[in-house]
């Protein structure tokens, strides 16, 4: 599969985003949205709140436990009036279809990706 590429970033670019890996605690679809979830992360001692539009892709019940990876020092933004504190990293197929990206080994909560 092909995507279109995006401009160049320097490893200054990159270096300015923090990866970690986060366990979500808690997941509730958020009321009168049809796209979002509210996710409760842990990430290393720290709970984060992360709003994510993947609503179509996986219900609140399957998400709970999972290991995922977090951008987390993204500047907190508003979503359905929530506020969220990081995004988790998904990869999308050519029909739409989301994946969230898990470590393929036992990582700690708040190991960091590098």
């Amino acid at each position: 599969m092909d995507v279109e590429a995006k401009p160049e970033a320097s490893i200054e670019d990159f270096g300015k985003l923090q990866f970690q890996v986060g366990e979500v605690v808690a997941c509730e679809a958020v009321k009168k949205s049809r796209k979002l979830l509210c996710f409760q992360v842990k990430v290393g001692s720290r709970v984060r709140q992360i709003v994510s539009g993947i609503k179509a892709h996986y219900t609140p019940e399957e998400v709970i436990g999972k290991k995922v990876m977090v951008i987390t020092n993204l500047k907190p933004a508003k979503l359905a009036g929530l506020l969220s504190e990081g995004m988790l990293l998904c990869a999308e197929d050519a029909e739409g279809n989301l994946a969230l990206m898990t470590p393929d080994k036992d990582m700690p909560s708040g190991a960091e990706i590098c």
